[in-house]
């Protein structure tokens, strides 16, 4: 019956160890301010004081504002591009044919894989081989 009294002692200085390790860690609080470095001693002038800085007053009513010294211009120094809205544009192939070989016409071509028929409102993707164009669909 002693030996549970024991165990349970020294499981307990065990637990607390890990513990007391961590406060052997820590750092100690120096008792004397450290001494301050000789007058000239080399490491140059001391620092001044920064100063606070003040914001620049900026009157509440627009018109006791200070004007902009120009006036900026409304067009840059790049030219203006002229845009001509003719519609986008397209191209008919030279000539298309279905994947039977038969030529097909009214079809109008809007990317050089695809065409779209205005019959039957649905897009087609092609094949190119030198200047035919099949239809795969």
């Amino acid at each position: 019956m002693k030996v549970l009294p024991l165990m349970f002692l020294s499981l307990a200085v065990l637990a607390a160890t890990p513990a007391y390790s961590q406060q052997l860690q820590q750092p100690t609080v120096p008792t004397s301010k450290p001494a301050a470095p000789p007058a000239n001693s080399g490491l140059g002038q001391p620092l001044k004081q920064a100063q606070p800085a003040s914001a620049p007053k900026v009157a509440s009513d627009p018109n006791q504002r200070p004007q902009a010294p120009t006036a900026i211009p409304s067009t840059g120094p790049a030219q203006q591009v002229p845009t001509e809205s003719k519609g986008p544009a397209v191209r008919k192939p030279a000539s298309l044919q279905d994947a039977r070989g038969k030529p097909v016409s009214g079809m109008i071509q809007i990317a050089p894989n695809r065409v779209y028929d205005p019959a039957t409102k649905r897009y087609h993707w092609t094949e190119t081989s030198g200047d035919q164009q099949k239809i795969l669909d």
